[in-house]
């Protein structure tokens, strides 16, 4: 008897076994890619498990192989990566047939469910109507004096720690990411997070530690199957740094509620937490029951929801591009005095809106950067009804998920400006403002509907942080091994080896 049941269980598993492999882990139809691998999809051939591997590699890896469409399994998710600029284009147009991808409503949503990344239809545009007026160009310039003032707290400390001209600092990731949570805790909730105090200058402090293990969590999310990416946010180190990350939110939340109404509503259309606490929904009892159509403003945690969704995107993407820029200008001491060179004329003044529209020698490191090294390698999009590609002619079906590799763009010698090797960094192939394919550096951003809402906001921080920088201190380069670049997967990219010398001017 025992063995007989035993011999069904066997039976049972294998025949389970074939069916999951068949149905989700098996390479179909014409267009090409890896055969995946049972529950690792191609993580581990393509030495994301085990090597440690970027995607922006392994996505350029894989296109000089099967051309500009392929399959690529992340674990048990399906995506087709696509890096034809006229098939992105047709795909950011056609907002009816591609949607938000599932990656980020289905797997993203266990870390954040309310996250504005993570909705679709009517929760999107409910959510939308709130955040997204206060992140337009004319807004954000608002915001220059707080930028300046943080840089020049990081600039303070960086003097008082630099006892000598020849140190090595192996800490510029959390400097920057400590630099943009402070920009960012003032400019979008009008809290000091104190990531900047001098007692936190060499290690994270407790916030940053806490959306450090956030963000990683979100990595592992996307990776795993969707039963064991709900155990793994159980581990107590999560749910530790969850409570660390939503106490800090509340507390933010309270400190506006302390405010009047009149002051609020008069705050409100340019301050992002007056806004949100705003929002917030009188009776969430009677608005749960409405149709999501019929809701309006968002609950406390909704409300909380995007706070988070707003400084993960403030603390991670736009450090990352700070730390790139500070790894590079160390490597091309030539670029980084032709930057200094533009800035004489300004001395150390805070620089206008209008003097920083006319660093056109900074606008092209900057393009260059977002071309060479976006902070993300893609975005995703998810078909509501099939489809075909214009370009490249592949049929798309409902419910496949389409990857747009930013890399692959950017690192496209067909889509890149001027006749420079595109896998060169060359901040002068953007001088020729007449070239058409100089607008490459937008993809870093998306495109259509959900491009990103902040981008605005992300070029004036980045350009106000690196033009402050410029105007006091020159990066040197640490050394051959330990200044050595490389990539390092997280939820960005960021330099797997960076390590400089401050001297202050």
């Amino acid at each position: 008897m025992f063995s007989s049941t035993f011999a069904a269980v066997i039976f049972f598993l294998i025949l389970f076994y074939y069916y999951v492999k068949r149905v989700y882990f098996t390479l179909y139809g014409p267009i090409p890619g890896l055969s995946p691998q049972f529950l690792l999809g191609n993580l581990f051939q393509t030495g994301v498990i085990g090597k440690n591997r970027s995607f922006n590699e392994i996505f350029l890896d894989l296109k000089s192989r099967f051309g500009d469409v392929f399959q690529y399994w992340l674990g048990p998710t399906r995506i087709i990566v696509i890096s034809q600029f006229e098939d992105v284009q047709h795909i950011y147009s056609h907002r009816h047939i591609y949607d938000q991808g599932d990656i980020f409503t289905e797997k993203i949503s266990l870390v954040n469910p309310y996250a504005i990344l993570c909705l679709k239809g009517s929760a999107f545009k409910r959510h939308s109507s709130i955040v997204t007026p206060l992140f337009r160009r004319y807004k954000v310039n608002a915001y220059l004096d707080t930028i300046n003032d943080c840089t020049d707290k990081l600039l303070s400390r960086w003097k008082n720690s630099n006892d000598e001209s020849n140190k090595i600092h192996l800490n510029m990731i959390e400097q920057c990411q400590q630099l943009l949570l402070s920009i960012f805790g003032f400019v979008a909730f009008e809290y000091d997070l104190q990531t900047l105090d001098d007692q936190y200058n060499y290690q994270r402090n407790e916030l940053t530690e806490a959306f450090h293990i956030h963000l990683g969590a979100a990595v592992y999310a996307i990776q795993l199957p969707m039963i064991l990416a709900k155990l793994y946010l159980l581990n107590p180190t999560y749910r530790r740094a969850k409570t660390i990350i939503d106490r800090y939110l509340n507390e933010m939340i309270e400190q506006e509620l302390r405010e009047t109404s009149d002051m609020r509503t008069a705050r409100k259309k340019t301050s992002l937490i007056a806004s949100l606490v705003a929002s917030l929904q009188q009776d969430e009892s009677i608005e749960e029951k409405k149709s999501e159509e019929d809701k309006k403003g968002l609950s406390r945690a909704e409300v909380i929801g995007e706070m988070l969704s707003f400084l993960s995107a403030g603390y991670s993407t736009t450090s990352t591009s700070l730390v790139w820029f500070i790894f590079f200008i160390s490597k091309y001491p030539t670029i980084q005095k032709k930057l200094k060179d533009e800035l004489l004329q300004y001395e150390q003044q805070y620089l206008s809106i209008e003097q920083l529209d006319s660093l056109v020698y900074l606008d092209c490191v900057l393009k260059e950067l977002f071309r060479f090294i976006p902070p993300v390698p893609g975005t995703v999009r998810t078909l509501v009804t099939n489809d075909q590609l214009p370009s490249t002619g592949f049929h798309l079906y409902k419910g496949e998920q389409i990857f747009i590799s930013f890399y692959g763009l950017n690192r496209d010698a067909r889509y890149c400006p001027g006749s420079i090797d595109p896998n060169q960094f060359y901040p002068e192939r953007f001088l020729n403002k007449m070239d058409e394919k100089n607008k490459i550096d937008s993809t870093t951003f998306g495109g259509g509907h959900r491009q990103c809402i902040g981008q605005d906001f992300a070029r004036l921080e980045l350009k106000a942080i690196c033009s402050r920088l410029m105007q006091h201190v020159t990066f040197g380069d640490g050394g051959e091994q330990i200044n050595a670049g490389g990539y390092k997967q997280t939820d960005t990219i960021l330099p797997k080896n960076i390590a400089v010398t401050i001297t202050f001017d």
